[in-house]
């Protein structure tokens, strides 16, 4: 560079020096890095300098100097001495230094190629040493030595800079990254972040702006680690949740693998760099760690928790590094105390504890709370019982497998609530299975294996299960719990005074041995050594890249326990109901009497509250009558409604005698129940509980509502009301309202030909009388038809084959007891549910058919009001004429509600989605199995309503009238 500036500035296209030295390194002879800078050697430093200024005139850049040889006399050959090789050597150098002749030179005499100056050179022969022309590369003394100029030459800004000890420097930062305060470090509790003990600090070869670029990854470790800290010790101190604790637990043996495993491999490294590529991989853990810790922080239940760690390591899953691995492992201890838990519920491992009962509060999925309902008094009861919460189930959890799990674990309480001996209700039988325990298997040879095992359980379960049930394993188990002699003996008292002194010295002999701890490193630490510590970053094996996506793991490594053991319970459960308990006998007791398809309940009640033939259960005077059959003769009494005392009269006997005219079976039963003097669900009539407004209405013995105040009252047993909910009831209460209201209607419409054929009634003559009887009794007869045949019939067909279906299934004779999956108690009391709401979807009952039964209720009022006026004129209480006036009236009102009932009901009927099949929970939708509910839709029936009442057009073609 001094060359170049001392050339004129004009010359642009002299082409520069490019490896002279900078005028800004210290002469090459007071260079203290030149190792053998000031030896002279005479053969180099002698001869040429005089040859470089030969060679290279300053007047051509370019120009190649004279190489051209003279004669070669008297050059020394190769068989002379080293004396006179070097003889010659001297005087050849004197002929050159005197005549400047390189080309005398002799070509056998060597010439000296190697001039050691470095350690590098004298190691091997063939090494170059380089001059750069860079003051980065000139090492950390000119380094330094610039930043340090008051020129400031680099224009960094690092002229004030301290340079400290490379080393302590160096134990600092690695300290720094450990998490740990240090003398240039320290912990700032307000910034929560670790701060520079002093400013302007930096090592010597490292500029400050380039060393805090190096430290970054070293703050962010050290603020992770504080972070993770704080979090395993809040855990610790104020959690009671198992998965927080897991979750702190695994945190906890990061640190602890990190501190010891960095700390050892960085006492090895002394450069920055060095520690900076050995922190990567552990960056790269803590941060997603704190990810992990942060989103975690938000939830509030373990189930929240597992959810969000398994999204998070859905969002990993391309990763095909160990850190795969350490993320599955961590959740999989993360979900151990949830998987346990599941394990108890489901019955496949002993309850841990204190058992989860309905007394408590719940457990995780699994919650308690009071279930309400009304009893027969109107009274509002509350008694605990289980219920599932979606919110608590984990997001790897389908919600229809959620549910089996719930349903499996109810049905096996119930279980051991009512068959204690069964084996399902007991653990010893169980655990004799071998059950298999609900594990997360991220392998496809574990989903194998698992699948296995799980179909072995069932085998082996059900052969228990076989021998139960011919009362085989009641023997064998009263065989195993005969106490054994040998196993009562004493183990150690009782003895030789010998073997008890061997026994005592053998002990103390243990004990003055020191303590050896066996315990072994768990998969986690050995896969965050791994991960820390490996170079390529890759896992051992390829397993990984072919393993079942994240998102099926739950599927396949959960699925076959849960199906394996709701199956067997499933198929025991819907046994005990079928056949000790006697459901399908309840519900033939339902279909009999809350929807009427007894015919002699039908007859006996109608006579018992409408016929004014039978003589009245009122009490005259405050005196009883007694006498004959007794009815409450609604419609030809003063006072309304009838005391529960004319009640009881009236209706004793209804019930018994209807129940023993029904079926056989239940005429082999009925001995039973009348001996205990109770029917099936202690089955009897009640008052419905009703507000003021309700009971206002009931008081008019000529309104729709006057027997709305009558109910039956049905209480299933314990066992049954899994299947025979209260909201169930609560519908079959509502059919049997209508249902009462309707057998009432035809009644009073059959009534009404007998007061036309009395001789004394006044209507024999009259034709709007006549029409108006005969439109009312086919409006009345029809409706009843529709609701009796389509509506109640029809639907419950169904449901008795689906129940011989299933009683079908469980009482096949063989080793296969089990049902599937989704064939449990519950789907039942689902479709039993269903088939009830098909049946008021056809009876008008829904809530969005309220407008139409209301229109059909207006109807009523206006034919019992016309039925009235039929008695009225029959004892001739009233002049005719103002009777036909008022009569015409009612009947063009009557025309009028019939006409726009057929218009709405026609509507309904061209409505489109009006009956389609709606799925009304879409987490529970999919394949039903044996309760499919397909042929339970609710289907547009009224079409055949519309048929039975104007097949004619009668309405639609009478508009004058």
């Amino acid at each position: 560079m001094d060359r170049l500036d001392a050339r004129d500035a004009g010359e642009v296209f002299v082409i520069p020096d490019l490896y002279c030295p900078s005028k800004l390194l210290i002469d090459a002879s007071q260079n203290p890095s030149f190792l053998f800078s000031e030896l002279k050697l005479d053969d180099i430093d002698g001869g040429l300098p005089a040859v470089a200024e030969q060679s290279q005139p300053g007047d051509s850049f370019f120009s190649i100097p004279d190489l051209s040889f003279g004669p070669a006399d008297g050059v020394s050959t190769p068989s002379q001495s080293i004396g006179l090789r070097n003889e010659s050597i001297d005087v050849e150098q004197q002929e050159v230094n005197v005549g400047g002749e390189l080309w005398v030179l002799p070509e056998e005499i060597p010439v000296a190629t190697a001039n050691y100056q470095s350690w590098d050179a004298f190691e091997n022969e063939r090494f170059k040493e380089l001059h750069t022309p860079y003051i980065t590369e000139a090492g950390p003394s000119v380094f330094d030595a610039a930043f340090a100029a008051k020129e400031n030459f680099l224009r960094i800004g690092s002229v004030d800079d301290v340079v400290v000890d490379a080393k302590a420097y160096s134990s600092s930062v690695l300290a720094l990254g450990l998490g740990r305060s240090s003398v240039f470090f320290t912990w700032d509790e307000e910034k929560q972040s670790f701060v520079p003990a002093a400013a302007k600090l930096r090592m010597s070869g490292y500029s400050g702006e380039s060393l805090n670029g190096l430290l970054a990854t070293f703050f962010d470790c050290g603020n992770i680690t504080r972070d993770l800290q704080a979090f395993v010790e809040k855990t610790y101190s104020g959690s009671t949740s198992p998965g927080r604790i897991a979750l702190a637990d695994a945190v906890s043996t990061l640190l602890a693998t990190i501190q010891s495993r960095l700390s050892v491999s960085a006492s090895t490294h002394q450069s920055i760099l060095q520690l900076q590529s050995l922190f990567h991989p552990a960056h790269s853990i803590l941060t997603c760690f704190q990810r992990i810790v942060v989103n975690v922080s938000a939830t509030r239940s373990d189930e929240s928790m597992l959810s969000t760690i398994f999204e998070e390591i859905q969002l990993l899953e391309h990763r095909t590094d160990s850190l795969r691995e350490i993320l599955l492992e961590i959740l999989s201890r993360v979900s151990q105390p949830w998987l346990e838990f599941t394990g108890e519920w489901l019955g496949l491992q002993r309850e841990a504890g204190l058992p989860l009962t309905k007394e408590g509060n719940g457990k995780s999925f699994v919650k308690v709370e009071k279930r309400e309902w009304i009893d027969d008094q109107g009274l509002e009861l509350q008694e605990p019982d289980y219920f599932l919460d979606y919110d608590r189930v984990p997001a790897f959890i389908q919600p229809e497998d959620a549910r089996a799990m719930f349903e499996v674990g109810r049905s096996l309480r119930f279980l051991r609530a009512h068959h204690a001996d069964h084996p399902l209700a007991r653990a010893d039988v169980v655990a004799s299975a071998n059950p298999p325990t609900l594990q997360w298997k991220f392998s496809w040879q574990d989903i194998v294996q698992i699948e296995a095992k799980a179909l072995q359980y069932e085998k082996d379960l059900t052969n228990a299960l076989v021998q139960f049930s011919k009362g085989s394993l009641a023997t064998s188990g009263a065989t195993r719990s005969k106490p054994d002699s040998h196993s009562s003996a004493l183990n150690f008292f009782g003895k030789p005074v010998e073997d008890m002194q061997a026994h005592v010295l053998a002990s103390i002999n243990t004990f003055n041995h020191p303590f050896n701890e066996s315990t072994s490193p768990d998969r986690l630490s050995l896969g965050l050594n791994s991960y820390l510590t490996a170079k390529d970053r890759h896992p051992s094996d390829d397993g990984s890249i072919f393993a079942p996506p994240i998102s099926l793991v739950p599927i396949l490594s959960f699925n076959p326990i849960i199906g394996a053991q709701a199956r067997i319970v499933n198929g025991t459960c819907m046994r005990m109901f079928f056949k000790s308990h006697k459901l399908q006998e309840h519900l033939s007791v339902q279909r009999s009497f809350h929807l009427m398809g007894n015919g002699v309940f039908s007859s006996r009640l109608s006579h018992a509250l409408f016929d004014p033939e039978l003589e009245s259960a009122e009490r005259h005077r405050g005196v009883a009558r007694s006498g004959g059959i007794m009815g409450l003769r609604l419609g030809g009494r003063d006072t309304w409604p009838p005391a529960s005392s004319e009640l009881r009269l009236a209706l004793m006997g209804v019930l018994t005698d209807s129940y023993m005219s029904s079926e056989p079976l239940n005429r082999s039963h009925a001995g039973t129940y009348l001996d205990n003097t109770s029917l099936p669900g202690d089955l009897s009539f009640a008052v419905r509980d009703m507000s003021q407004e309700e009971i206002e209405k009931c008081l008019d013995p000529d309104s729709v509502e006057a027997l709305d105040f009558l109910r039956l009252s049905y209480k299933p047993p314990p066992p049954l009301e899994a299947v025979i909910t209260p909201m169930i009831l609560f519908k079959y209460d509502q059919v049997f309202k209508l249902l009462l209201r309707v057998i009432r209607m035809l009644y009073v419409v059959s009534a009404l030909f007998r007061d036309a054929t009395n001789e004394s009634s006044l209507w024999r003559d009259d034709s709007v009388a006549h029409r108006f009887r005969i439109e009312a009794h086919h409006f009345i007869a029809n409706v009843c038809g529709y609701f009796f045949d389509t509506g109640i019939e029809a639907t419950w067909r169904i449901f008795e084959r689906k129940l011989d279906q299933v009683e079908k299934r469980i009482g096949m004779e063989g080793d296969n007891i089990t049902l599937g999956q989704n064939e449990g108690l519950d789907k039942l009391r689902d479709y039993h549910e269903r088939v009830l709401d098909k049946i008021m979807f056809a009876l008008l009952l829904r809530k969005r058919q309220q407008p139409v039964l209301k229109l059909l209720e207006e109807i009523f009022a206006l034919i019992l009001q016309f039925a009235k006026h039929s008695r009225a004129m029959t004892v001739d209480i009233q002049s005719k004429s103002d009777a036909e006036d008022e009569v015409k009236e009612i009947y063009v009102k009557f025309q009028k509600k019939v006409r726009i009932f057929i218009t709405v009901c026609r509507g309904l009927s061209e409505k489109k989605g009006y009956g389609e099949k709606r799925t009304r929970d879409t987490r529970t939708s999919g394949q039903e199995g044996l309760f499919d509910i397909d042929d339970l839709a609710e289907e547009n029936t009224v079409a055949h309503l519309l048929v039975r009442l104007e097949m004619s057009n009668y309405y639609s073609r009478d508009v004058g009238s």
